[in-house]
């Protein structure tokens, strides 16, 4: 198992550096196409990486778990696409990538990538109140009596928190998640699903 943990922590690092290195080349392209001058529906506006806490109950017992998250982020502006266009509001579509450490009864991982909506809305000139909300295919590498046997499951989370600007570039975040952890019915297993509750924290690079 430790050798799995490895890897997988290995394999996220790896696809966050190469989105690092990838993604600000393709952000500091113009936003509009040069043969028809129209401007691109959706933009590439944020790259981050986040981490936290997480605590819940596994097995039917109360707060005996506790997952220690690890996530990049990538970061799409959906105004235009959707007509949005308050200077103070922000839809963006979020994906995920994340390799969660699970410590508890079980040692594991949750490894997925989630894809949601965060909504942001400017508070104050450096201060951004954000709405969150995703879902994510994963594997969950412990077994359990409320999931049964380790394999496919949705990590869904909704969530709240702050974005505060450093400068025009960089930002840090940092919110409350509530999690829940079901396969939606679609294998044949126990589906009680697992809660949990995350504090997390990040920083991100703003295009």
């Amino acid at each position: 198992m430790n050798t799995f943990i490895r890897r997988a922590v290995s394999t996220l690092l790896l696809l966050f550096s190469m989105l690092f290195y990838a993604l600000p080349l393709k952000a500091s392209a113009p936003d509009s196409s040069p043969e028809t001058g129209k401007k691109q529906a959706v933009v590439l506006n944020e790259l981050g990486f986040a981490s936290g806490y997480v605590w819940g109950s596994l097995n039917r017992k109360a707060d005996n778990m506790t997952v220690y998250p690890l996530i990049a982020r990538v970061g799409f502006n959906m105004n235009r696409l959707l007509g949005i266009e308050s200077a103070k509001s922000t839809l963006q579509l979020a994906l995920e990538p994340q390799v969660n450490l699970i410590s508890g009864p079980q040692d594991g991982v949750e490894a997925g990538c989630g894809i949601g909506l965060r909504y942001f809305r400017k508070l104050a000139s450096p201060v951004d109140l954000f709405f969150e909300a995703s879902f994510a295919p994963m594997f969950l590498s412990v077994d359990s009596i409320e999931q049964g046997k380790a394999g496919f499951n949705f990590l869904d989370h909704f969530g709240s928190g702050l974005q505060y600007r450093l400068s025009d570039k960089t930002a840090v975040f940092g919110g409350y998640r509530w999690r829940h952890i079901s396969h939606a019915g679609l294998v044949d297993r126990s589906n009680m699903g697992i809660n949990s509750n995350a504090i997390i924290a990040g920083v991100s690079w703003l295009y």
